[in-house]
C-alpha cells in the first residue's frame, strides 16, 4: 500500500512549488506571488486530512462501544413535517430522517425486550402527533404507565378529544368497540373466521370452517337487509337457539335476497315430525358450537362491558379517515387466548378499513400518512392474512410498524410469513439480539461489503548436504528467509452477527433502501408524576332507520325455548324408536 495517494503527492508537490517559488533569483518578480497559491493549497489539503483523520471517531474493531461508518444520509432539504426522525448517526451525529413515501413502505422493529423498540415507537408517535396525523398503537400488555404518557402527550399537544383507549381490563375507562357492526356481510365474517385455526390439509376442520363462513354470512347479511344492530352476545345467540334464528327469519324483509339466504340456509337443520317441520337443536350446535363458543368469549364479562353495545365509539375507519389516536392494550399475561383473538380481531378491523380508505378520492386518504404501530406483533399475529395488509397499505397512505423481538416469533405461523414481513417492509431497524439465528439472519439481511484483506507471510530456511561417498570434505550449505505482503478482496458483513450482539440499549443499525446508519435512538424524558388516565367518552347516535337487535335482553326467551325444543325432539325419537320396535315385534 502506498504511504501516500495522488491528492497526497499532489499537495506535497504544490508546496515543493512554493519552496522554489522563495529562490533569491527570483526576488523582485511580481509573478513571483503567484507561487504561494500552490502552498496555500497543498497544505490546506493536507490539513484538513490530518483533521478529518483526527476527528473520525469511528472504532471498527472494540468489542464493546464500537461505532460504525454511516452511510451518507438522505437529503436535509425535505419539506417539514413530510417525514420522521429515526435517530442520529453515531459517526458524525447526523439527523436519519425518514420520508412519508418511504415510509408508507413500513418499517420493522426487531430486537430483544428491553433494548428500546417501545421507546422509538413513543418517539415516532410523538412526532406524528404533533405534525397533526394519526395513528394506532396496539401494546401487548397492559401498561397503565405507558396509556398515562399518552394521554398526557396528546392533552400536552391539544388533542384530547382525537384520543381513544381500548383496555378490556378496565372496562369502566375504556371506550366501547364492537368491530363486527361495520362493514358488508363478507368482512364480517372474514374477521370471525380469523379466530378459527387454519384448516389447510385438514378437510375435517375446513368443512365446519366454511359451514361457520357460510353461517355469518347468511346471519349478518339478513340482520343488515333488516336494519338490526348486534353485537357479539347477539350472534353467540343466534348460533345456538332455533327460536333466535326464526325470529330473524321473521324480520328481514320479504322477497328481499336475504331473506331466501336465511330460509335455504335453515332449511338443512329443519326435521318433519308429528307436531309439524321443527329446528334440529343439537345438529346445529355440532356445526356451529365451536364458531358460538369463541365468539361468547367477547361476549362476557369485561370483554362484554366493552365489545356488547350498539354504538360503538371506536370506529378504525373513522379513525384512519380522520387521523384520530387509538391505544388498544392487550391483556396477553393474564389472557393469552382471548388477547390472542382481540388483537386478530382488531388487525382483521384494521384491514377493512384499509379497504374502505383505498376507495376514497386520493385528497380524502390521510396526510400525513397514518401509522400504525404493532409492538409484539409476534404475541398476536393472525396469521398470513396480514400480509395483504403489508402489501396494499401503501396504497391508502398507511404506514406499518411491526415490532419483534426475533424472527423466530414470525416463523412460528408460517415458514413463509417471516420472509413475507422482511419483504414488505422498506426499513428496518436492528436492535441488540440475543439469541443465535437471529443476528447471522439480520446480518444477511443488512448484506454484504468488499473490503481488502492484509496478509503478512515470514519464510526462513536453512540446508546442509554432503556427497555419501567421497573422497574430499565437500559439502555445501545454504540459508535464506523471505517476506511478502498481499491484498485479497473478499466479501465481509457490513454489520456482523457479533457486533448486532454487543449493541448497547438505545442503539440500532437502520436500513432504509440500500443505506445503512449506526443510530442512536433519541428518549423522550416525561416528568413525573404524570396524571392518571381518565377516559373520554364521545358519544355516537344511531341513524333513525336502525334499531338494536336486543337479543342479548331477551336471552331467557331464546335459551329456554332451545332447551324445550331439544327435549322434545329427543322425546319424539324415543317414541319413535319404540315403535318402531314394536312394529317389528
Amino acid at each position: 500500500m502506498p504511504l501516500i495517494g495522488r491528492k497526497d503527492a499532489w499537495g506535497l508537490a504544490a508546496i515543493g512549488a512554493g519552496i522554489a517559488a522563495a529562490n533569491p533569483y527570483l526576488a523582485g518578480n511580481p509573478s513571483a506571488l503567484l507561487g504561494l497559491l500552490p502552498p496555500i493549497a497543498g497544505g490546506a489539503w493536507l490539513g484538513w486530512k490530518q483533521a478529518r483523520d483526527w476527528l473520525n471517531v469511528t472504532d471498527t474493531q472494540s468489542r464493546e462501544g464500537f461505532i460504525l461508518p454511516s452511510d451518507p444520509c438522505f437529503p436535509e432539504c425535505m419539506p417539514q413535517g413530510t417525514g420522521l426522525r429515526i435517530g442520529y448517526t453515531t459517526d458524525q451525529q447526523l439527523p436519519v430522517d425518514i420520508s412519508d413515501d418511504a415510509l408508507m413502505r413500513h418499517t420493522a422493529l426487531v430486537g430483544q425486550s428491553g433494548v428500546g423498540k417501545t421507546v422509538l415507537g413513543e418517539f415516532l408517535l410523538w412526532q406524528q402527533t404533533v405534525r397533526g396525523g394519526g395513528w394506532i398503537f396496539i401494546d401487548a400488555k397492559l401498561d397503565s404507565e405507558t396509556c398515562n404518557r399518552l394521554a398526557f402527550m396528546m392533552h400536552l399537544l391539544g388533542r384530547s378529544d382525537d384520543f381513544y383507549v381500548l383496555n378490556v381490563d378496565r372496562p369502566e375507562n375504556s371506550n366501547t368497540y364492537n368491530p363486527i357492526l361495520r362493514g358488508d356481510a363478507d368482512e364480517v365474517a372474514s374477521r370471525l373466521l380469523n379466530l378459527l385455526p387454519t384448516s389447510e390439509n385438514n378437510p375435517g376442520a375446513d368443512y365446519y370452517r366454511q359451514s361457520a363462513n357460510h353461517a355469518l354470512t347468511v346471519i349478518t347479511g339478513a340482520l343488515k337487509a333488516a336494519r338490526r344492530r348486534y353485537h357479539f352476545s347477539d350472534l353467540a345467540i343466534l348460533l345456538q337457539s332455533a327460536r333466535a334464528l326464526g325470529e330473524l327469519e321473521r324480520i328481514v324483509p320479504p322477497g328481499s335476497p336475504e331473506r331466501m339466504s336465511v330460509q335455504v340456509f335453515l332449511d338443512q337443520f329443519r326435521r318433519r315430525g308429528k307436531e309439524g317441520t321443527q329446528l334440529d337443536v343439537n345438529r346445529l350446535k355440532e356445526v356451529l358450537g365451536g364458531m358460538s363458543g369463541r365468539i361468547a368469549t367477547f361476549a362476557q364479562g369485561k370483554f362484554g362491558a366493552t365489545f356488547n353495545c350498539y354504538t360503538p365509539e371506536i370506529d378504525l375507519t373513522d379513525i384512519v379517515t380522520n387521523n384520530r389516536c387509538c391505544y388498544v392494550m392487550l391483556p396477553t399475561m393474564g389472557k393469552e387466548q382471548a388477547a390472542l383473538n382481540l388483537g386478530k380481531m382488531v388487525l382483521s378491523d384494521l384491514r377493512s378499513a384499509v379497504y374502505n380508505v383505498q376507495a376514497l378520492p386520493k385528497n380524502r386518504r390521510p396526510n400525513p400518512p397514518f401509522l400504525v404501530f404493532a409492538d409484539e406483533m409476534g404475541s398476536y399475529v393472525m396469521g398470513p392474512g396480514i400480509a395483504r395488509l403489508f402489501e396494499q397499505a401503501r396504497s391508502a397512505n398507511v404506514a406499518l410498524l411491526p415490532a419483534f423481538q426475533s424472527f423466530a416469533n414470525l416463523s412460528v405461523v408460517s415458514p413463509d410469513f417471516c420472509d413475507l414481513i422482511v419483504q414488505n417492509t422498506w426499513q428496518k431497524a436492528f436492535f441488540k439480539f440475543s439469541s443465535k439465528d437471529s443476528p447471522t439472519d439480520a446480518a444477511e439481511i443488512i448484506g454484504k461489503t468488499k473490503r481488502f484483506a492484509y496478509s503478512l507471510s515470514l519464510s526462513e530456511q536453512e540446508r546442509a548436504s554432503a556427497d555419501n561417498l567421497r573422497a574430499t570434505p565437500k559439502s555445501t550449505e545454504q540459508s535464506g528467509d523471505g517476506v511478502s505482503e498481499s491484498y485479497r478482496e473478499s466479501e465481509e458483513y457490513r454489520v456482523t452477527p457479533d457486533q448486532l450482539k454487543a449493541l448497547p440499549v438505545g442503539e440500532c443499525f437502520v436500513m432504509s433502501g440500500a443505506r445503512t446508519f449506526h443510530v442512536r435512538t433519541p428518549m423522550i424524558r416525561w416528568p413525573t408524576p404524570i396524571p392518571d388516565y381518565v377516559v373520554t367518552h364521545h358519544p355516537v347516535q344511531m341513524p333513525n332507520d336502525e334499531f338494536g337487535l336486543d337479543f342479548e335482553g331477551r336471552y331467557r326467551e331464546f335459551l329456554l325455548a332451545a332447551e324445550d325444543e331439544g327435549r322434545a325432539l329427543a322425546q319424539r325419537e324415543g317414541t319413535g324408536s319404540r315403535t318402531d320396535e314394536n312394529g317389528s315385534a
